[in-house]
């Protein structure tokens, strides 16, 4: 998978990218959002913006999501050196998952708006996208690039657990 972390994520072209109504998908992001929620995680998820979608960009199709990731504990949701961890070790986790033709994830640390517009503290900004020479495979590129994912985030939390409790010590 090609990773980037970037200073922002560049506004997606709702107008061009169809939502494609796909029961893997749909799977994909229950177990996502399941994981990413249990006892296993010190993270917060959501989908940032729409719904997953896709579109034919050039040659080809792609199929692409949003999410915004938060520690769960409010102690950490502003710990900028515990995000900054976190995204180093997505992006080298993520490197050797997948191929980088076809997977890309950018990562964006964010502050975000809490009630009057005030900061709220800081959030991950996820975006995946999945090329292919159909949308449909494309789609089933992006549920299996979720799923890795998935996998580095529970493996991020373990061993930032293992990072805080050394630090408390």
């Amino acid at each position: 998978m090609r990773v980037e972390a970037v200073e922002s994520l560049p506004v997606r072209e709702t107008t061009t990218l169809p939502v494609l109504e796909d029961v893997a998908v749909n799977r994909a992001l229950q177990n996502f959002f399941a994981a990413i929620e249990s006892d296993d995680s010190l993270f917060a998820g959501e989908a940032a913006g729409d719904a997953p979608a896709g579109g034919a960009p050039g040659a080809g199709a792609a199929f692409s999501g949003d999410f915004l990731l938060r520690f769960r504990d409010a102690s950490l949701a502003s710990n900028r050196t515990l995000y900054f961890s976190l995204i180093e070790k997505l992006v080298e986790l993520l490197k050797e998952a997948g191929s980088a033709d076809s997977l890309v994830a950018n990562l964006c640390l964010s502050s975000s708006a809490g009630t009057s517009g005030k900061p709220a503290g800081l959030a991950l900004r996820l975006r995946l996208e999945a090329r292919g020479n159909s949308l449909e495979q494309a789609a089933l590129r992006w549920g299996l690039g979720l799923a890795q994912v998935q996998q580095a985030l529970l493996f991020t939390s373990r061993y930032l657990r293992q990072h805080i409790a050394r630090a408390g010590d």
